[in-house]
């Protein structure tokens, strides 16, 4: 009957707090107070046909319920988008935030993030950076339509990006944080900028130099969290960054509610697959305890390392715009 109760939790976290779970199954099933309650409990097998009313109810996958705690018969879920379509911008964004607002109401919650590339939330201050990579991961999955990145801002519906992105910002600023970055987290954003610059993607030297200026703003705000350890004033929302001197091979997500996990692994530069399959989230929560205990923790700890690396972050950016002044 674990199979059985699995399938109850899992409804239960997908219908309002104010519902009532048996009632919900009295009303989908056309049984009695009793009879709901024993199939609720385990005391009563569901039968084929009440399994896949439950599940067609509330778009539950039999595979996810009969293999919850397997690695082998693990459920991943894809949404792949299609950045030709000028909309699918918003409607990334908005898959995100969906996700996170998940999170807020949960008395315990947490995000853990493996940093091969500056998480995303950190840009969703500033417009021009959510803008950019935007135009960034449009150019990668479609490089037969490549247009410059001021026309590409003229086709967005900026005013609802730019909404969605400080609504995203402003969540993720309640959610606690624990961020595996390395040496190397912010070369990709900067190789991006350097190769749309030398390839004339900008409309002139000063629209490089403003986004230069703007990541330049991040790493200030960045700092400024890692020195407090916290995101906010009232320093009531943690942040940890870790600083791995070995490379991460992947970049995952992986949120805590609770006492409920979901993993998102990035997959071809913007997609990204995931899971709440239980073996899979813990061995993920593994993998990230033990990167964590292998790195030096710099917010508010090693204030000579934290020195060290936001140092080192800060010359990348001045080189990067030295050589586009002189240029």
């Amino acid at each position: 009957m674990e199979v059985q109760k699995h399938l109850f939790e899992t409804v239960k976290k997908k219908i309002a707090k104010h519902e009532s779970l048996s009632y919900v199954i009295e009303e989908l099933l056309g049984l009695s107070t009793d009879s709901a309650y024993r199939r609720i409990s385990g005391k009563t097998e569901l039968t084929i046909s009440e399994l896949q009313k439950i599940c067609e109810k509330f778009n539950i996958s039999m595979d996810e319920i009969f293999n919850y705690k397997s690695v082998e018969g693990a459920l991943f879920h894809y949404g792949p988008l299609v950045l030709s379509y000028p909309e699918s911008s918003t409607i990334q964004i908005e898959g995100i935030l969906k996700t996170i607002n998940g999170l807020k109401s949960s008395f315990e919650k947490e995000i853990f993030f493996s940093a091969l590339d500056v998480p995303f939330y950190h840009y969703a201050k500033f417009p021009e950076l959510t803008f950019f990579r935007q135009y960034a991961w449009n150019e990668a999955m479609n490089p037969e339509a490549s247009i410059s990145y001021n026309e590409f801002c003229s086709r967005l519906d900026t005013k609802k990006i730019v909404s969605l992105s400080e609504q995203y910002h402003k969540t993720m600023m309640l959610i606690p944080t624990k961020e595996i970055w390395t040496y190397q987290t912010i070369d990709p954003v900067l190789r991006l900028m350097e190769h749309y610059y030398d390839i004339g993607a900008f409309d002139g030297k000063n629209t490089a130099l403003f986004l230069l200026d703007r990541l330049d703003d991040v790493f200030d705000m960045l700092r400024h969290c890692a020195d407090e350890g916290f995101k906010d004033a009232e320093r009531k929302t943690s942040f940890y960054q870790y600083l791995s001197h070995v490379d991460l091979e992947s970049t995952f997500m992986l949120l805590r509610k609770d006492d409920q996990l979901l993993c998102v692994i990035r997959l071809n530069t913007l997609n990204s697959i995931s899971t709440d399959n239980e073996a899979i989230c813990m061995r993920i929560q593994k993998w990230m305890d033990d990167a964590i205990s292998k790195s030096v923790q710099i917010s508010s700890i090693s204030v000579r390392e934290r020195i060290r690396f936001y140092k080192s972050a800060k010359n990348k950016i001045d080189s990067l715009r030295e050589k586009i002044k002189s240029d």
